[in-house]
């Protein structure tokens, strides 16, 4: 029997083919993990799935006409455990009651540019490229914020499109939104009109029936409950809310203001969509979960010049999981020092000793992937992490993007509304 205890202890125990110590965990690709869950949206739908399989355990005895996804950003499997426990009277414990709810993972690099592709499109990083925050793209020849699509050293949105990235090509998978149109299902996205219009989102949603702009969590919420009382087919609605990662950015997750306003999300969802719509199945997941962090945490990579000097571009990924192009005949030299110097504290494997490995997923791996990996991969082994002081950055309270089970484990819940 599948129960929430014995999928957390497989997940528990993935460690890459032993390439990663005790207390660091990779992703469940192609079965307990983010990258499966269009698989099940679409399988709600009646479509046969060849991947994401171990989901189906959860799929309703009659599939819904409406299925709504709901990611909350940041919100970490173990986290949210605590915080039902602590309040068993939240709209939360009440739906998984009545429905279910698993840890499933997030995907490698944790972090919501890579999380949310997987998201769309329903393959794994290396198959669709997106592969963290910051990444050097030879499309642009520069080093490329993959949320705002902006050049390093750009205070414009969007510039990168005019740099040589195409909209329309760049994640080559079919995504959710275009899979459920082939099969007569209406698609639609809600969210945040300020993340609406990020260049992420440009490249994510399209295929949609529609991007719907709202201003609020409630004003996301009532309109999810308009659009499906109205509906007159078969419909899908993803809306996804950013509130609580940027809290647990600012005021470190494990804090009463984070809880406070999970309290607030789940209010709001029982009062304006609980008992409130007919046939509709509500999912809700996460791109990735937080620890909390000290400003003594970072490390500043430009103060060890044994290191950065024989790089040829800085850190590129995420703050706690990055890339590293090193100059020619340095790659060894590299690694040494990393070794000697941050033992147990950070994690350096070469890049495609990771790739072989699975680190980045299963199924083919993308050409400009590879390129966008670079030579080594370095993750942080707990706290601490390699920081480099781009202009602008600051050092966060929370943070995301390594492979601790705090950031690595985001839950899987599905409760009929």
């Amino acid at each position: 029997m599948i129960t929430k205890d014995s999928v957390e202890r497989r997940l528990l125990s993935n460690h890459l083919q032993g390439l990663l110590p005790e207390g660091l965990i990779t992703s469940d690709y192609g079965g307990y993990s983010i990258d499966s869950i269009p698989s099940y949206v679409r399988a709600l739908f009646g479509e046969r799935i060849e991947r994401g399989g171990e989901l189906l355990s959860l799929l309703p005895d009659s599939l819904p006409q409406r299925v709504v996804l709901l990611v909350l950003d940041g919100l970490g499997y173990m986290h949210l455990a605590r915080i039902l426990s602590e309040f068993p009277n939240m709209f939360l414990n009440r739906l998984i009651d009545g429905g279910n709810m698993l840890p499933v993972t997030s995907v490698f690099p944790a972090t919501t540019a890579t999380a949310l592709a997987s998201l769309s499109t329903g393959v794994t990083p290396q198959e669709h490229g997106l592969l963290g925050y910051r990444l050097y793209l030879k499309e642009t020849s520069a080093i490329t914020n993959m949320i705002s699509l902006s050049l390093l050293g750009s205070d414009a949105s969007d510039n990168a499109l005019e740099a040589g990235i195409d909209e329309k090509t760049f994640l080559v998978h079919p995504n959710l939104f275009e899979q459920l149109q082939g099969i007569g299902v209406s698609s639609h996205v809600i969210m945040n009109k300020q993340i609406a219009k990020s260049g992420l989102s440009r490249l994510l949603y399209d295929g949609a029936a529609k991007m719907h702009k709202v201003v609020n969590l409630s004003d996301m919420l009532v309109a999810t409950r308009d659009l499906l009382n109205r509906a007159t087919t078969r419909t899908f609605v993803s809306l996804y809310w950013g509130d609580t990662d940027d809290i647990a950015h600012v005021h470190s997750p494990w804090t009463d203001e984070f809880i406070a306003e999970l309290r607030s999300i789940d209010a709001t969802l029982e009062r304006e969509l609980a008992g409130r719509l007919e046939d509709t199945l509500l999912l809700i997941t996460a791109d990735h979960g937080f620890v909390p962090m000290n400003d003594e945490d970072y490390i500043d990579i430009t103060k060890y010049p044994d290191l950065y000097n024989n790089l040829a571009l800085p850190p590129v990924g995420d703050t706690r999981s990055a890339y590293l192009f090193v100059r020619d005949g340095k790659k060894e030299a590299v690694m040494d020092c990393i070794a000697e110097t941050f033992a147990g504290d950070i994690i350096c494997l070469d890049a495609q000793v990771a790739i072989d490995a699975g680190l980045f997923g299963m199924g083919g791996v993308l050409p400009e992937s590879r390129d966008r990996i670079g030579d080594l991969v370095i993750t942080s082994g707990g706290r601490k992490t390699l920081y480099y002081p781009y202009k602008g950055s600051v050092k966060l309270r929370g943070m995301h993007a390594g492979l601790t089970p705090d950031e690595m484990l985001v839950p899987f819940i599905v409760g009929k509304l």
